[in-house]
């Protein structure tokens, strides 16, 4: 796998991106990178005498500033031209796309973080270059770290899935009627689970009984007759997870890899890579030394049938040189890591075919650092 790196934008509207998604907004066949910032943090600089000053820590400037700058922006592919496109402060990790209208057009969904409260679906105009109409969901709750949306009750249409880590509550929303009024009925909220603050979500079918499950952190919440949901625990002591589950030894059954995205910036050990195999979820650890590794993704990289693990550190140690790994799947569920890059920081990385050549490369932007970067696959 030979890379070829090329920034993207060394001069992002804001600050603290939060999350980085891909899909093709243009129709023109090749995806475009729509990113999300918690924002607030770049200086904002006006020459006086000659010297420039930071507007932001002039009294009464910082908040002013951070609520009306644009912080939802993507890139159009190709040229990489950027689209400042809506505004909404302090948008949390693990924003969402689904068509929330039923219109057949890509919608976007996304939480506040920390001491905010806000959960927002933005409206794709018929020209996505144009401003985004932001709308409130719910402000019930406190911090949306990871949003999804998906069928979570097999009635054929997509639900608004958050996990909300302040208040300890993973819940769906029935989309409804008209999805335009604000805030949405209490009445289509149902809650998953309570007294519970993970991280990471996917919705799919885990463990293959043709019905849908929630991944959510290093749990599996099955759906009852009834409509209520019990959880599995796929493991405990794993914290501030990215999660994703998929047949990676080729036995039939859904695993889940699992990293510690936030360690040790959140704590004082270093982060895990693991393979969790079911039914006695037990583990496999692929890497035990990784140093807030926030990027997680499974794809077939060498064409053996057999998805590989992409992961991706922040950056945020001082002193430390952040890196891109892949574990390459020998096909049986073992795997070989290799260091695909160093030196640059990544958060939220993905992996997707920009340039159409059929092969897949990685976009991501940092998480403090001023850049979004891409490394395209040319070998």
């Amino acid at each position: 796998m030979e890379l070829q790196h090329r920034r993207l934008d060394d001069s992002p509207p804001c600050g603290r991106m939060s999350f980085c998604l891909t899909t093709d907004l243009t129709g023109n066949g090749r995806p475009d990178v729509l990113v999300g910032a918690l924002g607030g943090e770049y200086p904002v600089t006006l020459p006086v005498l000659g010297k420039e000053i930071d507007l932001r820590k002039l009294p009464g400037t910082r908040e002013a500033i951070h609520r009306h700058e644009r912080n939802v922006f993507w890139y159009e592919n190709p040229g990489w031209e950027r689209h400042d496109v809506a505004r909404a402060p302090d948008l949390s990790v693990g924003g969402a796309l689904g068509d929330i209208t039923g219109t057949g057009t890509v919608d976007l969904v996304a939480g506040q973080n920390l001491n905010q409260y806000d959960l927002y679906w933005f409206e794709q105009p018929d020209d996505p270059r144009e401003s985004w109409t932001r709308r409130l969901v719910t402000d019930d709750f406190e911090k949306y770290h990871d949003v999804a949306v998906a069928d979570v009750d097999g009635d054929g249409e997509s639900e608004v899935i958050a996990l909300s880590q302040e208040s300890e509550v993973i819940f769906y929303y029935d989309v409804p009627a008209d999805p335009r009024r604000e805030p949405w009925p209490v009445a289509n909220r149902h809650v998953v689970a309570d007294n519970i603050n993970v991280e990471g979500v996917q919705v799919g079918d885990i463990d293959g009984d043709g019905t849908v499950e929630i991944l959510a952190g290093p749990n599996v919440f099955h759906r009852e007759d009834d409509g209520s949901w019990t959880r599995e625990r796929i493991a405990t002591g794993w914290d501030w997870t990215r999660v994703v589950a998929a047949d990676v030894d080729g036995d039939g059954e859904s695993e889940v890899i699992v990293t510690e995205g936030d360690l040790p910036y959140q704590g004082d050990r270093r982060a895990r890579l693991g393979v969790f195999d079911p039914p006695g979820w037990t583990p496999t650890i692929l890497h035990d030394d990784l140093s807030n590794p926030h990027s997680l993704q499974l794809a077939d990289l060498d064409g053996n049938g057999s998805p590989d693990v992409y992961v991706a550190e922040m950056g945020l140690e001082s002193g430390h040189n952040p890196r891109q790994f892949v574990f390459w799947n020998r096909g049986d569920g073992t795997f070989e890591e290799e260091v695909i890059v160093e030196g640059v920081p990544t958060h939220e990385a993905k992996l997707v075919d920009l340039d159409g050549d059929g092969r897949l490369d990685i976009v991501g932007k940092s998480y403090v650092e001023p850049s979004v970067d891409a490394w395209f696959n040319v070998a």
